[in-house]
């Protein structure tokens, strides 16, 4: 049985139920849907329907479950599916909706069956590759004396593949390269071109080259792209009108002097057009229509034509105190309104339940908790691609002084929400940018933000990853890798192509991986903290220093470039301090001055020697792999990590406290450390606000804005 999922575009058409399945259903009659429905196989909602003649609204969801017997079958391959042949071998244009191999299904043929006249009189022929069901054409079948040689061509990646794919959320550039992992972790990669884009912009055609074979390899990595394949159910999403097939071809095979090319079926271009835009939801105010007054007093003139046409969300009261409080994300609740129809980074007018009253302005992400981002506290006629553009050139023009510092080269350009970009941020790492989506709703305006930075940073490649949950639970199984792909590849030769580079911070020099983890080697939120830090050391005064859970060892390197004699780099990860020996040797530091201790922090702290400056920047949960203890919990935990740290240092010593725990309430930190040093024996001198540096801004009202917050306090 199978299940096919539908999203009723805005205007509905057709509006009947009946007359909707016909056009959208690939190879169902008219008579054939009436089945369906009469068979209770079609819900519309979740609930099944039986009435053909239901008028169907936008934004509605039908789906048909189905057997491949109760729709019609394919007909028998002509001469004119015949693409080439050769010896023991017959090149075939594969129909979509039809199975490459020989299928158990309940009345359900393959092309095996269905090229039985064009390979008359030869045994036991079978495809030598697949194609996915509703992929179409190129499909290789021969006999098993051939079939032999041609596998193995294709296992040792002798057979070079083109395929065409529509794609949805049209790619900002016209070509470059995409990678990613399969579901078992393996690397695959692929080149890809635009042909060309839909009228509005909003779909593509792509050729797409991928290097390996893995299964769903093009599919996979068009969507971890942010670009999934029209019509495909299970790495893409349910489309409005659906798609009468899956827009994935393949077009051309190339193997030892063969080159077999095929078309794409009829039908294909119309794939290229999404359905017609929603239509407004209210005709434009006639031009003699007076100022309306506002709830607030002050008048106001009808809203003009794309105002009136921008869809309303409505949410609830407590919703709109938030917001109104600063706070800019919507999460969803049961009186949060209905995003049925609306499409990841669509713009909305955000209106109060009970008020009904203007809030503010978001782009929307339907499918996620958060469900809406604000762009604006204030109603603007127009927001397109124009306006997030300026948008994207104003947050690059607020980082000229650091882009123009001769020792740094390590920075954020767009900070997602403080910039008014919301769920995006774009970092430069040397010569390469990586942008990060956090949320679906930049969908509308990542491209207009990829052009300015192509403008502005010519030449340089781009990649973009998604981080759209929190992936951290799954680490320790592989699950720290993020999806994502080159928007413009780097050439031949360019550090960022083998993915692990050198960076500089401040004349230092550090290692770097930002392409596909969690993690990039460096934090450059705590730039100005380790400038801080650099600032109070005395010179020649031998000071001892310790950095725990020190990640990479950034703050090691730069205390010990600022004149410590010795500092102590803590971590538990084995990784980690790899990579900072790594950073050692850049700098050129030695190890033996500066060692790495792969331990617990508390428990080294309690036989540590005595200290004159201690970074306390630990995650918000840990654990040691090699032992069944409590681990680390930054909750539970921080005093007494701050209480064992005061016990070793020495007076006037300096103690940078962070933390990045998103639910802790604003002065947490502060108890904390205080709670830590009274129970220490200690006094706190002097404090000094050590928050994030300077292309890092944060929010008023938005503590999830914040990387990190710190505290540099002097003890005595």
């Amino acid at each position: 049985m199978r299940t096919l999922e539908l999203i009723v575009p805005s205007p509905a058409a057709p509006a009947r139920l009946d007359q909707f399945l016909a056009v959208n259903l690939h190879g169902v009659s008219r008579r054939r849907v009436k089945a369906l429905i009469d068979a209770q196989a079609v819900r519309v909602d979740g609930r099944v329907e039986r009435r053909g003649g239901r008028k169907l609204a936008p934004g509605q969801r039908v789906a048909v479950s189905y057997r491949p017997s109760q729709l019609a079958q394919p007909p028998a391959l002509g001469r004119e599916a015949l693409l080439a042949r050769g010896d023991g071998w017959w090149a075939v244009a594969k129909p979509p909706g039809v199975p490459s191999h020989r299928t158990s299904e309940e009345g359900g043929v393959g092309v095996p069956e269905l090229a039985a006249a064009l390979v008359a009189g030869a045994r036991d022929v079978a495809p030598v590759h697949r194609l996915d069901r509703e992929t179409s054409g190129v499909l290789l079948l021969a006999t098993p004396e051939a079939r032999g040689a041609l596998s193995s061509a294709f296992a040792a990646r002798e057979v070079a593949k083109r395929y065409l794919a529509v794609v949805s959320a049209a790619p900002g550039v016209g070509a470059g390269e995409l990678s990613g992992q399969d579901r078992q972790g393996r690397p695959m990669s692929a080149r890809f071109e635009v042909l060309r884009r839909s009228a509005d912009g909003t779909r593509a055609e792509v050729a797409v080259s991928p290097r390996q074979g893995r299964t769903h390899q093009v599919r996979l990595l068009l969507a971890g792209a942010g670009w999934p394949i029209v019509g495909d159910l299970v790495h893409g999403r349910p489309l409005p009108g659906g798609a009468p097939r899956m827009a994935l071809h393949c077009a051309e095979l190339r193997w030892a002097d063969e080159v077999v090319a095929c078309p794409p079926p009829q039908g294909w271009d119309a794939l290229l057009e999404p359905p017609a835009a929603a239509a407004p939801e209210r005709p434009c105010a006639p031009r003699h229509q007076p100022a309306k007054a506002s709830r607030r007093g002050a008048p106001t003139a009808a809203q003009p034509p794309q105002a009136q046409r921008r869809r309303r969300l409505v949410v609830s009261e407590a919703t709109a105190r938030i917001i109104g409080a600063g706070h800019p994300w919507v999460i969803a609740d049961r009186d949060t309104g209905s995003l049925a129809g609306l499409r990841p980074g669509d713009v909305v007018d955000l209106i109060g339940r009970r008020s009904g009253r203007f809030i503010a302005m978001a782009a929307v992400d339907p499918e996620a908790r958060v469900c809406a981002r604000v762009v604006s506290r204030r109603r603007l006629a127009v927001l397109d691609a124009a306006g997030f553009r300026s948008r994207a050139e104003r947050a690059v023009a607020k980082r000229q002084a650091l882009l123009g510092a001769p020792d740094t080269d390590c920075l954020r350009l767009v900070h997602g929400q403080a910039d008014g970009l919301p769920g995006l941020w774009v970092d430069k790492w040397g010569d390469c940018l990586v942008a990060t989506r956090l949320s679906r709703c930049a969908e509308g305006y990542e491209d207009a933000v990829y052009r300015v930075l192509a403008e502005r940073f010519e030449g340089l490649p781009l990649y973009r990853k998604d981080h759209l949950s929190d992936l951290r639970a799954a680490a320790g199984a592989g699950g720290d890798r993020l999806p994502g792909g080159w928007i413009a590849a780097p050439p031949q030769g360019h550090p960022a192509a083998a993915g692990r580079w050198t960076v500089r911070e401040a004349g230092a020099a550090f290692e770097v991986a930002p392409l596909a983890g969690l993690t990039t080697g460096l934090y450059p939120d705590q730039r100005a903290n380790r400038r801080l830090l650099s600032a109070r050391v005395p010179k020649g005064a031998g000071w001892v220093g310790a950095n725990l859970f020190a990640h990479t060892g950034a703050f090691s390197v730069s205390l010990a470039l600022a004149g410590v004699a010795r500092v102590h780099t803590v971590d538990l990860s084995p990784r980690y301090l790899d990579v900072y020996r790594r950073n050692l040797t850049l700098n050129g530091l030695a190890e033996r001055d500066h060692p790495a201790v792969a331990a617990d922090a508390l428990s080294w702290l309690a036989s540590a020697p005595p200290l004159n400056v201690v970074v306390v920047d630990p995650p918000a949960f840990a654990r040691d792999r090699r032992k069944k203890g409590r681990g680390w919990d930054a909750q539970r935990d921080y005093a007494d990590l701050v209480e064992a740290a005061a016990r070793r240092l020495a007076p006037g010593g300096l103690l940078l406290c962070c933390h990045n725990l998103r639910r802790a309430k604003k002065g947490w930190l502060r108890k904390q450390v205080e709670a830590g040093l009274s129970r220490a024996g200690r006094k706190l001198v002097a404090t000094a606000p050590a928050g994030p540096a300077e292309d890092f801004p944060t929010l008023r009202g938005f503590p999830e804005g914040h990387t990190f917050r710190g505290v540099l306090v002097t003890v005595r």
